[in-house]
């Protein structure tokens, strides 16, 4: 064969050299895992950033020299770097694990999944069995992966929209409601239900924003007014969101309370338990998701408390049908349709994955979930999310026997806010201290808290989420702040 006539391929040139390439990734990959615990984040310069923001070539460079790009100019500046450390508290980030790296790479091996025929529609439901079955959700009840609780949320608010639509909202659409559909989350419910309000078509300033108690969940009270009001100004209140787990304080709303609320009202119930809805796994904790499977939908993250692989979370809905008729196409495509009856011969349409999200090209990430919940099962998880929360309870009685320090808002879960306070000093300056602290804490190790705003105060803030967090570490840290704090007032 002449060489213009040769047909590409992407398959290595010659196999043994592509063995040996991987076993030298896994050989990194390994020692990153169990060295760079301590590791100092480094921001990258502006060689660094040239040096990823090259020219694509015509011929390419090369799987070897491909693999050094990454060794050199984007492995050592990665955010995975401060995920993998025992005291990053700052966001809410889980930190991964080397199985569920092995596990990764299994996922881009099969390439990707309609997650709807052969063995990957049982990966999908098995997966989402075991996650209703950890949060006491009836067997009853369906769901889907996705990508994360973002997308969690906005596939539960998408299916609470048409299912409470005075319209066919697949026909109708949006443009034809009769009145503003109105949604009600607290004000500390986290910015993504914005987002996910927006996309739905509803219009951001009909997410009515309301007061929390002193606890930080739900005013009942304003809730029920807000409903009320809307309700006499001719709008079609339809959907109430519970908080499993704020974000700036880690407080729970009353499940059982809203559930009780949205019966009466007939409006869905949807639960944002990004992380929060894991308490369920706890000894000590599992009370305060009371109530939570009589949600009509509910968002979960399991690459946050849970240390799976990003890119992991999961919309569970009590009724399946809610699902599949929000998502599955209005008008089947031609060539879906042999794959279709199909599905419809050799298992239960509500099972295809496709057909209830917003992709249909799926990345397979049920089966990471799959792997590692078969590896470790529910008891492994339960034990962790339960070291997490008492190693909090931990750091938050430290700070509250210490004098020069106060916690600032009730410590609910495995988030503990709380500020720098020596006596004598006018809030105003404790502010600025306690951004200082930050600021000389976040230059030795990135992202080991983070701030916000607790009923006006401002707070230093840590989230546990990672199994590799030690009691000791929070010992360091208190006695590093302590010493940064003695020479800022000194």
């Amino acid at each position: 064969m002449s060489v213009q006539n040769k047909e590409e391929s992407l398959d290595p040139e010659s196999w043994r050299e592509f063995k040996e390439l991987g076993y030298r990734m896994i050989d990194d990959i390994v020692h990153s895992l169990r060295n760079d615990a301590g590791y100092k984040y480094v921001f990258p310069s502006k060689e660094t950033v040239d040096g990823i923001c090259q020219p694509l070539s015509e011929e390419g460079e090369g799987e070897q020299a491909a693999y050094e790009a990454f060794r050199r100019y984007i492995e050592p500046y990665s955010m995975g770097k401060w995920f993998i450390r025992s005291n990053f508290w700052g966001w809410v980030v889980g930190s991964g694990t080397p199985f569920g790296t092995l596990a990764q790479m299994l996922m881009a091996h099969m390439i990707g999944s309609g997650e709807a025929m052969g063995a990957d529609v049982h990966v999908h439901k098995q997966t989402v069995n075991w996650i209703k079955e950890m949060l006491d959700f009836p067997s009853t009840a369906g769901g889907v992966i996705v990508n994360g609780g973002s997308e969690a949320n906005f596939t539960g608010l998408a299916a609470a929209r048409n299912a409470k639509a005075e319209v066919d909202m697949k026909v109708k659409g949006v443009q034809d409601v009769p009145r503003k559909m109105t949604c009600y989350v607290s004000d500390e419910g986290h910015h993504c239900l914005e987002r996910s309000v927006e996309l739905i078509g509803l219009g951001n300033e009909n997410l009515r924003w309301v007061k929390t108690n002193d606890d930080y969940s739900v005013d009942m009270g304003s809730l029920r007014k807000a409903i009320s009001d809307d309700r006499r100004a001719g709008c079609h209140p339809f959907c109430v969101i519970g908080n499993a787990g704020t974000v700036n304080t880690g407080a729970f709303d009353d499940f059982n309370a809203l559930a009780d609320l949205a019966d009466r009202q007939d409006m869905w119930l949807h639960v944002d338990g990004a992380f929060g809805a894991w308490v369920k796994l706890s000894r000590t904790h599992r009370h305060l998701v009371d109530g939570m499977e009589r949600a009509d939908s509910l968002g979960v993250d399991l690459h946050k408390w849970m240390n799976m692989p990003y890119g992991i979370g999961c919309t569970i809905v009590r009724d399946p049908l809610t699902l599949y008729s929000a998502f599955v196409y209005g008008h089947d495509a031609e060539y879906l349709k042999t794959s279709q009856d199909l599905i419809g011969e050799l298992g239960d349409k509500l099972d295809d994955a496709t057909m209830l999200s917003l992709a249909l090209s799926r990345g397979y990430s049920s089966l990471k979930a799959y792997m590692l919940l078969r590896a470790y099962g529910r008891g492994k998880y339960s034990r962790l999310v339960q070291q997490n929360l008492d190693q909090i309870k931990y750091f938050a009685g430290v700070l509250e026997e210490d004098p020069l320090f106060e916690v600032t808002a009730p410590v609910a879960s495995n988030i503990v806010c709380f500020r720098y306070k020596p006596h004598g000093y006018s809030d105003s300056r404790i502010e600025e201290l306690n951004k200082d602290i930050r600021d000389a804490l976040w230059a030795d190790h990135f992202g080991v808290v983070s701030d916000t705003v607790a009923k006006g105060v401002f707070s230093l803030r840590a989230c546990n989420v990672s199994y590799r967090s030690r009691r000791k570490d929070f010992d360091l840290l208190v006695d590093k702040m302590k010493r940064i704090g003695a020479e800022l007032v000194s």
